[in-house]
């Protein structure tokens, strides 16, 4: 098994810190910008093309702050069982 490469990685952890950022602030505009930039690492995970591991739920924001992308992009992969 291959190791994704370190940017996609540093991607996929940076999403983790911004969940817990964004659960630890109750300022509107201070989770609104949390949360465009969990979406734009989003985008930037789905653009690479090899994002396989979908986050655990400690490392998503609430479904209501989710991009839709997000959903979109994790619904239309197969099951892997």
């Amino acid at each position: 098994m291959s190791l994704p490469p370190p940017n996609i990685r540093h991607d996929e952890d940076r999403l983790g810190e911004l969940a817990m950022k964004f659960r630890g602030t109750r300022r509107p505009a201070e989770r609104q910008a949390i949360a465009l930039e969990y979406a734009e690492t989003v985008s930037r995970l789905i653009q690479s093309g090899v994002w396989n591991e979908m986050p655990g739920l400690e490392d998503q924001l609430p479904d209501n702050w989710m991009t839709s992308a997000f959903f979109k992009y994790w619904s239309s992969r197969p099951s892997v069982a």
